[in-house]
């Protein structure tokens, strides 16, 4: 079961995003968006979240696409795209100006639509796992 909290974005009709940062928002350290893979959960990130050293030196938050843990939509469709837009909402809506987008497999697709959506928002992405040859 995922830990993760929820929020709203207005993507889709209004939608519920699952998420997690692992402690309150620090302005002064960069900020790592952690995107899961298939079937996953924030707690894919569960390793990372308990590394102390690394949330000394990073925000660090985890946030779940439509149709993986909390996150849930109005509407029965939606693509890599839309849980880009999302996430970006989310960004949005937690203050956060900027980030580096790690995807982990399909969560690099959708950390490279982010990037292309908001290039002065995202720093750089680290796609883990993730084949790109087609996307």
């Amino acid at each position: 079961m995922s830990n993760a909290e929820t929020i709203t974005v207005p993507h889709l009709g209004t939608s519920t995003i699952g998420y997690k940062l692992g402690r309150a928002y620090d302005g002064s350290l960069p900020t790592l968006v952690m995107v899961n893979s298939f079937t996953t959960s924030v707690e894919q990130y569960r390793p990372q979240f308990a590394d102390e050293a690394l949330t000394a030196t990073a925000n660090l938050l985890a946030i779940e696409p439509y149709g993986h843990g909390q996150t849930r939509a109005s509407y029965e469709q939606f693509t890599y795209w839309d849980s880009a837009i999302a996430n970006l909402q989310v960004l949005d809506a937690l203050e956060i100006p900027e980030a580096f987008v790690l995807g982990t497999s399909q969560g690099g697709w959708i950390a490279a639509r982010m990037a292309i959506l908001a290039p002065g928002a995202v720093k750089g992405i680290i796609p883990l796992g993730t084949s790109m040859d087609f996307e």
